[in-house]
């Protein structure tokens, strides 16, 4: 079977060691994967300096290479990611995949590319039928802009807000808020959330949970097989 190549693209910094791990083995044995940071070449100092969110601006988080999280602007860092997808299909990518669940304007490609905004949002929009959905976002400042952006994609949303990038027993924790309540399921809605954290608040709460990393992935595997 011929070679391909996934180029990865995480808006932070890369290797994304914590979400390869997840992902690497959902992908079949002839698909290489090889990632790209849009914040590679700045520091953590840099970016809080020139990047940081000015008020109505979309807040992104993302992490850095040594597992520090970083906060920035949205429309800082589109630019740097379109580079990476440049820079990735010159390079030979078969396909390109965006590590990231935030809103994004369009950007420009040649091959396949997946954003998992649109995907993820279109597929809670179809599995919750018009039921309510939990979702948990990184940072209290994204909680406002998830419930305009999921009312946007017609979804009923109650939010609760917890890092992936901190320590993991808060994310359980918070994740508890949506413990009885009359949810269709929950979501994760970053890509920055694992496996594991999945596990364990389905563990927690009794309720499934869509984890945006792993079906990204999956769709993507349906084009590359």
């Amino acid at each position: 079977m011929k070679e391909k190549i996934l180029a990865a693209i995480t808006i932070g910094q890369a290797p994304r060691v914590d979400i390869t791990a997840d992902i690497l083995p959902l992908l079949p044995q002839h698909v290489t994967l090889r990632e790209y940071g849009a914040l590679d070449d700045f520091t953590l100092e840099e970016i809080e300096a020139r990047f940081a969110p000015a008020e109505g601006d979309e807040v992104l988080v993302s992490r850095m290479r040594d597992g520090r999280q970083a906060q920035f602007a949205e429309r800082f860092v589109t630019p740097l990611v379109q580079q990476k997808i440049d820079q990735a299909e010159a390079e030979g990518a078969d396909a390109t995949i965006l590590f990231c669940t935030g809103v994004f304007p369009k950007f420009r490609h040649k091959k396949l590319f997946l954003e998992p905004q649109p995907l993820f949002h279109a597929a809670v929009q179809k599995l919750a039928d018009g039921d309510k959905v939990g979702v948990l976002v990184p940072m209290e400042e994204q909680i406002a802009q998830g419930y305009q952006f999921w009312g946007k994609s017609g979804v009923d949303v109650e939010i609760a807000c917890a890092s992936p990038y901190g320590a993991f027993d808060r994310v359980v924790e918070a994740a508890k808020a949506f413990k009885g309540r009359e949810l269709a399921f929950l979501c994760t809605d970053c890509m920055g959330y694992s496996v594991a954290m999945k596990r364990a608040i389905e563990d927690e709460t009794g309720l499934s949970v869509l984890l945006p990393r792993t079906l990204a992935v999956r769709i993507l595997c349906e084009f590359l097989a």
